[in-house]
């Protein structure tokens, strides 16, 4: 559906089933009951959910609102009674305008199939009463897309012939020149006019449905439209829509669903959290000779695959190649244990504003040289950097292929809700996750970073941290316990690697020679 949506403009809103939603402005609420139960979905089905996201979508593409809104500022003093009538004219035209609209391309057939499909449900509700100003509005929308423009009825069919004049109008708009602002000042204009022509023949005949269409929200700017209802929407269970956003959340920007699954749905802690591909190059420096140490580093650490070579003309016997000795005398073999270094590397950097100037630089240089040591291995490299714009925690990728990529920093420091992402993102295979989290100080935006801190234990991805220039040292131990090592100037990088790794690998060794998942201790300031 938000493919299908895509087609028809940017900024259609988001579209959700009924009970996913935590606040109804600009949101598609589909009823997820039509298709409860039944897997695969119906082809026809799934036909009419698509005829209802096109029809919703244009509604927000042609700015209905902004029609509603000049509407509702030239009828402010009229009775009641009357701007009721007058909001069922303002409602069934601008349907129809959409529906008209969409008749440009292949997306309009599946927009006729809605429309027939909610007709059909409108007709119960019409009654047995001959004349009603519904059942005018039903057969204007009906017979402006039919050969038949008659309701069966002199009475009506003298004020639909009125209505029909407007509907070529409609149409003739929709190629109007002058934006879509100019379109909405004029079907606001046809909407007044042909108000006029038909009240004084409408006046006196029954309303069934006596609810106001839209009005406008008290103390904003904002107006709120009011989509009739033929019955109650089915909502999904809060279990079933939270799985539901945390996989759209996957492919999307808004990644916020994956955080609550982590740190609970009801967290207040929780901000917003974005995925935001906005960086910039850079030049770091690096340097050759601390890569060099650092590889030496990995390599030390990193497990061991044995390799034979055979065939040799020198070395230990082989004894299933004796019979090469008279030939050509290549009867030996050698065996070398060679560092296998086939990880998942995650580097976290921490781009809150504390970091801008010459920390910032330093920890460029940190994320060049981290990247060049563990590059032309085996390894699978991923690199984000996190900061806090209005209230929202912006996750950037800082990798694009061998490019290392820059972002300015800003705000505050989300740690706990980076993390969660950050251990989301890795890919879920069987080789060993490490995420190297770089940052100067405590956690002090969304959740607590403790909850980040237990989701990579309880995911068995190894987190370590470098902490760069950190005031309060005490604090971020409180924290991160033995995983963290401080860095107060660039050539201390190399140590405070194999520092975190013998920490970290030698742990886990332990820990499964024991029998045991490895625990996170707390450690005092060295």
């Amino acid at each position: 559906m938000e493919k299908v949506a895509g087609h028809v403009g940017h900024n259609v809103g988001r579209i959700e089933w009924a009970g996913m939603s935590r606040d109804d402005t600009d949101v598609i609420v589909l009823d997820p009951g039509l298709i409860m139960g039944d897997y695969p979905i119906p082809a026809s089905m799934f036909d009419y959910l698509v005829g209802i996201v096109v029809h919703e979508a244009l509604h927000r593409k042609e700015w209905t609102e902004l029609v509603w809104k000049k509407s509702h500022e030239a009828t402010s003093d009229m009775p009641v009674r009357e701007k009721i009538a007058f909001h069922k004219i303002v409602y069934t035209g601008e349907d129809i305008y959409v529906d008209l609209f969409s008749q440009r391309n292949i997306l309009g057939e599946y927009v006729r199939l809605a429309r027939e499909v909610e007709l059909r449900q409108e007709e119960p509700f019409l009654g047995d009463i001959a004349v009603s100003l519904d059942r005018l509005v039903h057969h204007w929308r009906r017979s402006a897309f039919e050969q038949n423009k008659s309701a069966g009825v002199e009475q009506m069919d003298q004020v639909l012939r009125l209505l029909h004049e407007s509907t070529g109008e409609l149409r003739s708009i929709g190629f109007a020149s002058g934006g879509v602002v100019r379109r909405c000042e004029l079907r606001a204009r046809l909407y007044l006019e042909t108000w006029k022509k038909i009240a004084p023949h409408v006046e006196g005949w029954k309303i069934l449905d006596m609810s106001l269409l839209w009005y406008p929200r008290d103390g904003s700017e904002k107006v709120r439209p009011i989509r009739r209802k033929r019955k109650v929407q089915t909502r999904l269970s809060a279990n079933l829509a939270q799985d539901i956003e945390e996989k759209l959340a996957a492919h999307s920007a808004d990644i916020t669903p994956i955080i609550r699954k982590v740190a609970g749905a009801d967290n207040p802690d929780v901000v917003p959290t974005s995925r935001w591909d906005f960086n910039n190059p850079i030049s770091p420096v690096v340097d050759p000779r601390m890569i060099g140490r650092i590889q030496g580093v990995l390599q030390s650490y990193a497990e061991r695959v044995t390799v034979f070579n055979r065939g040799l003309t020198s070395g230990r016997v082989d004894r299933r190649r004796l019979h090469r000795a008279p030939v050509n005398g290549r009867c030996f073999f050698d065996r070398q244990a060679l560092p296998n270094l086939d990880w998942n590397i995650c580097l976290l950097v921490d781009a809150s504003g504390s970091m801008a100037g010459a920390r910032w630089r330093m920890v460029e240089s940190i994320l060049a040289t981290l990247h060049k040591a563990f590059h032309g291995f085996r390894n699978r490299l991923q690199a984000f950097g996190y900061f806090e714009v209005d209230g929202v925690c912006m996750l950037s990728s800082l990798l694009d292929g061998k490019r290392v990529l820059s972002i300015p920093p800003s705000g505050q420091t989300a740690s706990g809700q980076a993390l969660i992402a950050a251990a989301y993102f890795m890919p879920k295979d069987a080789r060993r996750r490490f995420i190297i989290h770089v940052t100067d100080g405590e956690s002090n935006f969304g959740c607590d970073v403790q909850i980040g801190i237990d989701h990579c234990l309880a995911e068995r991805i190894h987190l370590v941290t470098l902490g760069v220039a950190c005031k309060d040292r005490e604090a971020m131990v409180e924290q991160y316990g033995n995983g963290i090592q401080f860095l107060d100037h660039f050539g201390q990088l190399p140590g405070a690697i194999e520092h975190l790794l013998k920490w970290t690998l030698l742990g886990e060794a332990k820990a499964l020679m024991a029998g045991s998942r490895p625990v996170r201790q707390k450690a005092s300031v060295v």
